[in-house]
């Protein structure tokens, strides 16, 4: 199997580590972090011995010296678990690393998240500098980038399809987040076919059978177990047009692929260009996220006109001050057109009073420049991207 380098850097301190399933924290945790005491509650006895009585952490950690690191993994399993950590970080000085798969059950029971002690660090998918030399885009666009998955692309097929029904029995079913399989499994195979697409809820809630309040709750379990999110539209009022509602982005396109029920048959043209989007938006999410670059990303679209994948914000403009913004145009297509450069070419003129950096990105070979926008082959716009030069 093979084995990648991830390229999050080991933190100091205490920390949170958020991400999908089969993402890869527990691998990263086991090769980073010089744990002292690690309590894993999807072990069985572990996970009854702590939820009956969570200051048993406490006798747990009693040889432990200053500094030592404990981990915990699955802390949503037991949110209370969180109070005993408060009272060891303070009263021992003791170091945690503590992942998760799911925010909902930490939300609902309003846990302790030890707010300003702990670092939130959000963890993705593989990213382009963790392939290597293994970097192929067409897997990645057609299987994702889970480690598992990618370690081994010849049995994608099965594993995504048992990483969508583990997915569902462990996360929704067991934890009672859902009560009905049915209406949920065609919410799921219908949010795989619009993903990145606008959103129209209404129309969601016709192709599922259900009603449209349980739309929104089905997203919000999307958002909460961290299967997906949502990217606002951009609306400074530059146009008359600006479309208001937001997309949905999985946070995968192998898992993609699996929601939408298309993991048996080839993939279309239009299809696999929203899978584009998707992969390179992942990227970008996972770059802002490990260098803590907490930018505002939106879509910027114009009804019936153009749309902008990604409008990132870089600086917000402030009174006076200008802002800065950095455009990212996402297109399946080998041969550049020089009609993907109007969207672009429009938002820098009616933003002028706005520092704005365009970028297009494509499958093809060249590296150009035209009318200040930069038209990037996707793997040398990954390399830039990872190494800062982006944004």
């Amino acid at each position: 199997m093979t084995e990648f380098k991830r390229y999050l850097q080991m933190p100091e301190d205490s920390f949170l580590l958020m991400g999908p399933r089969g993402t890869g924290k527990s691998t990263w945790i086991e090769a980073n972090v010089p744990s002292s005491l690690t309590i894993d509650l999807l072990e069985s006895d572990r996970y009854l011995e702590l939820s009956s009585k969570p200051a048993i952490l406490r006798q747990l950690a009693s040889p432990l010296k200053q500094g030592d690191w404990i981990v915990i993994d699955e802390i949503q399993k037991i949110p209370g678990l969180l109070d005993e950590v408060h009272w060891l970080y303070q009263k021992k000085k003791l170091r945690f690393a503590i992942t998760g798969s799911s925010a909902r059950k930490l939300k609902k029971s309003q846990a302790n998240l030890l707010a300003g002690r702990l670092l939130d660090i959000k963890f993705f998918p593989l990213v382009y500098p963790e392939f290597g030399d293994g970097f192929d885009l067409s897997d990645c666009l057609n299987f994702g980038c889970l480690p598992g998955v990618a370690s081994s692309y010849k049995k994608s097929v099965g594993m995504l399809s048992s990483y969508l029904s583990t997915y569902i029995r462990q996360e929704l079913l067991e934890e009672a987040i859902i009560r009905k399989l049915d209406p949920f499994r065609r919410f799921i195979d219908a949010v795989g076919t619009i993903n990145g697409q606008l959103l129209n809820k209404e129309n969601i809630a016709r192709e599922s059978g259900v009603k449209r309040p349980t739309i929104d709750h089905y997203f919000s379990i999307l958002e909460d177990t961290l299967m997906g999110g949502y990217l606002e539209a951009y609306c400074p009022g530059y146009k008359s047009k600006e479309v208001t509602h937001p997309k949905f982005y999985l946070f995968d396109t192998g898992v993609v692929r699996a929601c939408a029920g298309l993991l048996n048959q080839g993939l279309e043209s239009e299809y696999l260009g929203f899978m584009f989007e998707t992969f390179i938006l992942a990227q970008i999410r996972a770059f802002l996220s490990y260098n803590f670059k907490y930018f505002p990303l939106y879509h910027y679209s114009i009804s019936g006109s153009y749309d902008i994948d990604f409008v990132v914000m870089t600086k917000k403009p402030v009174m006076a001050k200008k802002g800065s913004f950095v455009n990212i145009e996402v297109k399946y297509g080998s041969k550049f057109r020089p009609d993907w450069l109007k969207g672009l070419k429009d938002f820098k003129a009616v933003a002028h009073k706005q520092d704005v950096s365009s970028h297009i990105v494509y499958t093809g070979r060249d590296l150009m420049k035209l009318d200040d926008i930069t038209v990037w082959p996707v793997a040398q716009f990954l390399q830039a991207l990872f190494e800062g030069n982006i944004l």
